[in-house]
């Protein structure tokens, strides 16, 4: 293989990866049948959060850099189970006014940071394997506004079909997503 073909392939891996962890809080999210404008200001926030992550990650390189990346992975973890604990609790209030909204706000504040925090660590890993940023960027704000849009509409659908105990279910798999990512971080780093 030649190594432009190496390099997309790369960069098309790693824009995956960084959308799956999107496209899990937006399937939370869509079970909440968030409006058309709600959809595209998450697809809008997720992506500039992932983007700018990078750049801080990539702009900050080696060293103290990546023990910072490190402890930014932690806190995206803990961050993503907070949001979903939230969701839950938001699922008793009987209050027709949401009091945590993850679609504005500090809750959309919360939510990209907690998916993007990853993407910290991944700009620090960039140059030492070879993946041209601008490319990336580019790639990873459309994989990530797909992913959004994607997750959006499977779990309206979910959320049509389930409506009662939908935002249970919803932070219940943000806070087991959370958990997910934190055993494979340990696992990926214990070898």
């Amino acid at each position: 293989m030649q190594s432009e073909e190496v390099t997309l392939l790369k960069i098309l891996a790693v824009a995956i990866a960084i959308g799956l962890d999107v496209f899990a809080i937006s399937v939370g999210v869509g079970i909440t049948n968030a409006q058309w404008s709600t959809r595209t200001r998450l697809g809008a926030a997720f992506a500039t959060a992932e983007i700018t992550m990078q750049v801080i990650g990539y702009e900050l390189g080696t060293g103290a850099g990546r023990l910072f990346g490190e402890i930014a992975e932690w806190i995206g973890f803990g961050l993503l189970a907070i949001v979903g604990a939230a969701m839950i609790r938001e699922s008793f209030n009987d209050s027709p006014e949401p009091s945590f909204d993850l679609t504005r706000g500090v809750g959309l504040l919360v939510a990209s940071l907690s998916i993007s925090l990853d993407s910290l660590g991944v700009g620090f890993a960039l140059p030492a394997i070879g993946i041209p940023l601008i490319p990336l960027l580019i790639t990873v704000s459309i994989t990530t506004s797909i992913f959004t849009f994607v997750g959006l509409a499977f779990g309206q659908r979910i959320g049509e079909r389930y409506e009662h105990d939908a935002q249970r279910v919803a932070g219940a798999m943000l806070i087991l997503l959370a958990v997910a990512f934190t055993l494979q971080h340990l696992i990926s780093h214990s070898h």
